[in-house]
This record gives structure tokens, sequence and C-alpha cells, in this order.
């Protein structure tokens, strides 16, 4: 521990949508972990996440067996796990990620607002997105969560608009995504912009996304078929390979299926790798910082291309894509519609990137001190004068 830190910041206990094989996800673990240590001074954050390629072993605190298990028994298992581990803890932390959208009548975030209330061990949340809102009853449950949540980082102005309506009580600061973050966590400079291929093959990173459970069927078709058609279209007429990202490698909720598709349809015309979610996150950075060019419907596939001076562009299938557009200000040149008017669209957006010059707005650096004010703005940062009171 550092001599400076608060004594809320030296055990942590950091919440959120993990264990679910997510490269974004697990990216903020890798984040929060670094930046806890740097900016908070603590000594001993831990993560209610199974065993991740990119921690050490000691940093996470869930048993595995309740995310295979699934159903009640899981959903049992997993609350019984949080808080024997909330026990141990000197304060929670959300970390990161769009977790303020939907909360059902026996959502663990009750079991942490009323941990904190009993215990007077402060709440904060880093680099979240909240809203938009599944339904009034959810808003109203997460807004009754929130109003109990001492700091509050968020990572876009229209979540920071949200809870100044809602007159939110604690510290509110529009900070930015913990992913900004990555390449100092990761112990890197920020890449160098990729200088256009000269006498070699460029390679092009695809991120898919398996399941959007905000889209119909038959949009869903219709734009994997646009996706990868149009990439195929691509290696057919330009000198490019492919690299496959699977950011997600749930059973269920993940994108491995449409990923298969994707490698069938080029394997055999260019070379074609693949990296996964169980890679880790920083095989999946490494692989990005290869690329030339990105077609992307993740939203970490697009901010890791982003951090990597890789141009990209991004389907929006959720405003959380859109809002880190124009964040950014990317290029309207670069732009994709949610769902692209067929190949060639594709097609001819991503050869423009051969020779495309245009890049976003906003630098790099500016985007990772967005990040860092979601550590630097904390009341437990060090250097800092006091802690919230309990309340």
């Amino acid at each position: 521990m550092h001599p400076e830190s608060a004594p809320a910041a030296r055990r942590p206990l950091v919440v959120g949508y993990y264990g679910m094989d997510n490269v974004g996800d697990n990216a903020f673990c890798v984040v929060v972990d670094w930046a806890l240590r740097a900016y908070w001074g603590s000594a001993a954050p831990i993560f209610a996440a199974p065993p991740l390629v990119d921690l050490p072993g000691d940093r996470t605190g869930m048993d595995p067996r309740w995310y295979v298990r699934g159903g009640v028994t899981g959903r049992a298992g997993t609350l019984l796990n949080k808080a024997a581990l909330l026990r141990r803890s000197s304060m929670l932390v959300f970390g990161g990620g769009s977790v303020f959208r939907e909360m059902g009548p026996l959502s663990e975030k009750k079991l942490f607002s009323y941990f904190s209330r009993l215990s007077g061990h402060p709440m904060a949340a880093l680099g979240v997105s909240v809203g938009p809102f599944l339904s009034p009853v959810a808003e109203r449950r997460l807004l009754d969560v929130l109003r109990r949540v001492d700091f509050i980082g968020v990572r876009d102005l229209a979540s920071a608009e949200i809870l100044r309506n809602a007159g939110h009580p604690g510290l509110l600061v529009p900070a930015g995504d913990l992913a900004g973050l990555l390449p100092e966590a990761l112990g890197e400079p920020v890449p160098l912009r990729a200088p256009r291929p000269t006498g070699r093959r460029a390679r092009l990173g695809v991120t898919l996304l398996g399941v959007d459970y905000e889209a119909g069927d038959d949009e869903s078709r219709r734009r994997e078929a646009a996706l990868i058609d149009g990439v195929r279209a691509l290696v057919l007429k330009e000198p490019v390979d492919v690299t496959v990202f699977v950011f997600n490698t749930h059973p269920v909720h993940g994108d491995e299926g449409v990923s298969r598709r994707l490698r069938a349809a080029v394997e055999g015309v260019c070379d074609v790798r693949v990296v996964t979610a169980r890679d880790g996150v920083r095989a999946c950075w490494d692989e990005m910082k290869r690329c030339d060019l990105g077609l992307h419907m993740r939203l970490h596939g697009a901010v890791f291309a982003y951090l990597a001076g890789v141009p990209f562009t991004l389907v929006p299938y959720q405003k959380k894509c859109d809002d880190f557009l124009d964040e950014i200000a990317q290029p309207a040149s670069l732009r994709l519609g949610r769902v692209p008017r067929d190949p060639a669209e594709v097609t001819r957006i991503l050869a423009a990137m051969l020779t495309e010059t245009a890049v976003p707005g906003l630098s790099r650096s500016d985007f990772a001190d967005r990040a860092r004010l979601n550590f630097t703005r904390a009341p437990w940062a060090l250097g800092a004068t006091a802690e919230p009171s309990p309340r």
C-alpha cells in the first residue's frame, strides 16, 4: 500500500460484466488493476471475476464453476461468492462498461447498495455508461442504486446528462472509456500511426457480433451478409489479408459462429489469422497493432484499432458505438450505418482506407487523459484531501 493511500482504497472489490469471455470487459480489468495501484495506491484490488489470462491468480476471486452451471444454482453461487468477497473489501468499484441499463428485482446491485449502507464503505463507478434504460422500472431501480454511489466517472456525455437530470447527489465526472489507458497499463507507449502499406500486403482486422439482442433476425442476417460478402470482395480485389478477432467466445452470447463464417468466406483467397478472447487482452492488442485497417462491430475492437492508430470503420449496432465515434470525431468518410446498404458499400469504404489520410479528430493522448480522470478526480486519488463521508 502506498503510504498516502486512503483507507477505503486499500482493498477495493471491482465488479462488472466479467466472466463472460469478452475482451473488452477483460481489458477493463487490466486497466483498473494497474490504475488503482498507480493512482489510488491500492494494495490488493480483487476482481469479482473467474481466473483471467491477463491477471495474476491472486487478483480474481470468483469460482469459475458458477459461470458454467448457470440457472438458479449458478446465480445463487455467484451471489454468495460476491457476498464473501464484499466482507473482505474496503469499498466497491463498478469497473467499466454498460452495467447500468437493466436491473431486475433480485439484482446483485441491491446487495452492493445494502452492504455499502450497512458498512459505511463507499461505492464508485469508473468508466461506465448509464442508460438507455430498458424499461421505466429498470430506470427507477438503477437510479436508486446510483444515488448511493459516491463517485461516478462516465465514459460519455449522454450518461452525464442522465445523471444530472436525475439529481445525482454524488461526485459526477465526465471522463472516458477505461480502455483509453490500455497501452499504459500494458507498459507501452501509444503506438505511432501505422504507415500505409507499400510493397507488402495490407492486413484487415475484423470483429463481428454473434448476437444482437436489439435487432430482428432479418436485419441481423442482412448485416452479416453485407459485411462478410464485402470483406470477401475486398480481398478478391486488393492485396489484403485478414485477421479475425473473436472478441467474445461465450457459448451463448459470443461471436464464434459468425467468425467461422467469415473465415470460411476468405480462406484460400488470402492469409487468415484468428485471435480470440481465450488468447487474452495482450494477444488481441498485439495483433491489432499489426493491422493496417479495420472493420468492427464490437465496440472495443474499434477502440483497440483507434488506440493502435489503425484506420477503421465501426458498424454502430448500439448507441454506445455512435457515442464513441462522435467523441473521437471519426471522419464521415469512415462511417457506416447500422445496416450497410450492400456489400459494395462495405468494400468501397474498406478499399478507400488503403489510401485514406483522414484520422479521428480527437488525439489518442487526449482520449487517454479523459480515461485517466476516472481515477485522478476520485476522492481516493493519491494526494486527495478527504474521503467522502459515509451516508
